[in-house]
């Protein structure tokens, strides 16, 4: 049964919607009916419906405003919006939302089964999966073929892209002349030593299948395997608008995880532009975002651009070679016993006659990949102790195992460093959000995209750093205004219009209902007491 909930000030309309979905449910199940737009929104996360059958007009929260911050939280909400008004501004906003569904008052049975029809056709389509894997590798026939993944795992190591290699990568049908480029890769949130192979290679299959459909229409996409991850290099001449990348984002990962049943986070690079681009820059930041999953949470499209904004470290280099490119990995996801264990059997192999001549080269270059795997090295220098020393301890060492022990230590150093630099980085912009909406509360137009327009943050991220608060735009919102009348109420010579509207609300109704909601009386009742 698919969820439902209702919202409409009158309650005629939402008693006859009831019972034309209770005698003809077509698959639907009402989880929830709400007089206006402000309750049904903060029930939304709660309920988690599939279906929001909603009125325009409405108090406090429109209809088209309603669905749209509910797709913050559902990417995949179906909506059918109900009006008693014709308006073609209405109209074009419900298009661009994605609304499936319109019906005029008075509903009739029969316009509310059709709707309810498509709604249904739509939502069957999400969930119709299957899970035979090898049937989904008889489709694998329309991915990308394996020489164009190959140049493609070239691509992101190459400093610069040589003219034959251009040519090349036309050759095999893969065409860069574009003026913007971006790249994003798809991790699953669990390790695969806890992730089951079927539900791997599902993962696989759906992460190509539902980014190329959300994609090609418009955009160049090429898409190719690496190790857990799956990397998507996206180019277009025209340019790449950030909030419509992280919805379509938010999208595709909602239908991985109705799929598979597989959490996924996205990091995804900047935007670069035809004089500047440099693939293996592109993967490394889009790489770097994921590491950020330790302190933000899972499920979640991270942007580079959003990180940059509260760090100035700068980004550490990669190292082309295998084994110490597993190791920087370990060490940036906080795998240390993964990398210390690397680290042993590397220190082991040189300690022998063969090595002999390159013993020195290859202890520098373990020492290398260590540091530059460290996000914040004057933090590691002034906690640890000065590059200098470091390079003096290690060559100072006189056996192989007090270099395995020294080299133990320092990615322990440098773990500490890391989750603490990027907890103090997500910190500050939870401290830069909090201060934002403590500043301008009493704007009665203060919204999750003004916030995000103001601090250059995207609207997934402030959503992500709140939820990891606790707490989230609406609620915190709210107790802040909540906090600020009880304040004022305390005063007798305060008019209850006044308050109101010093506290963000332009309707006195509007502002008595969340008051009342809130703590349990009405404002005047509070005031008496």
């Amino acid at each position: 049964m698919y969820r439902v909930i209702i919202a409409d000030d009158e309650s005629a309309v939402r008693e006859r919607l009831l019972a034309l979905l209770k005698k003809e449910s077509n698959g639907f199940e009402v989880v929830g009916s709400f007089e206006n737009g402000y309750d049904a929104l903060e029930a939304i996360e709660s309920l988690q419906p599939d279906l929001l059958i909603t009125d325009i007009k409405m108090p406090y929260i429109n209809g088209i405003e309603l669905i749209k911050q509910a797709k913050v939280e559902l990417p995949l909400l179906q909506s059918i919006i109900i009006s008693g008004y014709d308006s073609f501004d209405y109209a074009k906003q419900a298009i661009d939302l994605g609304v499936i569904g319109y019906m005029s008052k008075p509903i009739s049975n029969l316009e509310l089964q059709e709707n309810l029809v498509k709604a249904k056709n739509t939502l069957d389509t999400q969930v119709t999966i299957d899970k035979n894997i090898s049937n989904l590798q008889k489709q694998v026939e329309t991915s990308l073929k394996v020489l164009q993944e190959s140049d493609l795992m070239r691509l992101i190591t190459l400093k610069e892209v040589s003219i034959n290699m251009h040519e090349k990568l036309l050759n095999d049908g893969i065409n860069l002349d574009c003026k913007y480029h971006l790249l994003a890769i798809f991790d699953t949130d669990q390790d695969l030593d806890t992730l089951s192979n079927e539900k791997f290679e599902l993962f696989r299959f759906y992460v190509s299948k539902y980014f190329h459909e959300q994609f090609d229409r418009f955009i160049n996409s090429y898409d190719f395997a690496d190790g857990q991850t799956h990397v998507f290099l996206l180019c277009s001449d025209k340019i790449i608008n950030k909030e419509e990348m992280l919805t379509k984002f938010n999208e595709t990962i909602a239908m991985i995880k109705k799929a598979c049943d597989v959490s996924v986070s996205v990091g995804v690079s900047d935007i670069s532009k035809d004089n500047e681009i440099s693939y293996r820059k592109l993967y490394r930041h889009a790489k770097r975002c994921l590491e950020y999953r330790t302190v933000v949470g899972s499920n979640i499209v991270l942007f580079f651009d959003d990180l940059e904004n509260h760090t100035n470290i700068k980004t550490p280099g990669k190292i082309d070679e295998n084994e110490y490119k597993t190791i920087s990995y370990d060490i940036l996801y906080g795998k240390e016993e993964e990398a210390k264990e690397s680290i042993k059997h590397l220190v082991t192999t040189i300690s022998s006659k063969e090595y002999t001549d390159s013993y020195y080269f290859i202890l520098n270059n373990i020492l290398d990949t260590i540091l530059k795997s460290c996000i914040n090295l004057s933090k590691l220098y002034i906690n640890f102790m000065p590059h200098i020393e470091i390079v003096q301890k290690l060559y100072g060492s006189k056996t192989s195992q007090s270099i395995i022990s020294f080299f133990d230590d320092l990615i322990e150093k440098v773990s500490v460093v890391n989750e603490s630099s990027r907890l103090s980085g997500v910190e500050l912009s939870f401290e830069q959000i909090k201060k934002y909406i403590d500043s301008h509360y009493y704007e009665s137009t203060l919204s999750l995209e003004c916030v995000a327009n103001e601090l250059c943050y995207s609207v997934s991220y402030i959503s992500a750093i709140l939820k990891k608060n606790n707490t989230s735009f609406t609620k915190y919102l709210t107790d802040i205004r909540m906090e600020k009348a009880k304040a004022l109420l305390a005063d007798n010579n305060n008019k209850l219009i006044t308050i109101a509207s010093a506290v963000g609300y332009e309707d006195p109704y509007y502002f008595s209902h969340c008051f009342k909601k809130y703590y349990g009386v009405s404002p005047i009742e509070y005031r008496k007491k």
